[in-house]
């Protein structure tokens, strides 16, 4: 049970860093080719290595949840 609760709090976690890191970087109006990419605006501030880090707390999480889910109880 408490493999469950842990990995859910960091699959929450990483996906509200994402969400906020994606939030944050759309709020200027850098744009290609005359449209917004919130990619774009990360590689300009140097965040990408921070949203994959994100992104891989997230998963991270999920497998520690599913984990804790499908093991056996003693």
């Amino acid at each position: 049970m408490k493999k469950v609760i842990l990995g859910s709090i960091m699959f929450l976690s990483g996906l509200l860093s994402v969400a906020v890191l994606l939030a944050g970087t759309m709020a200027n109006d850098w744009n290609v080719d005359g449209q917004l990419s919130a990619f774009y605006n990360m590689s300009q501030y140097g965040l990408k290595p921070a949203f994959y880090i994100f992104i891989g707390i997230a998963v991270l999480g999920f497998g520690v949840a599913v984990w804790g889910i499908f093991e056996k109880s003693e």
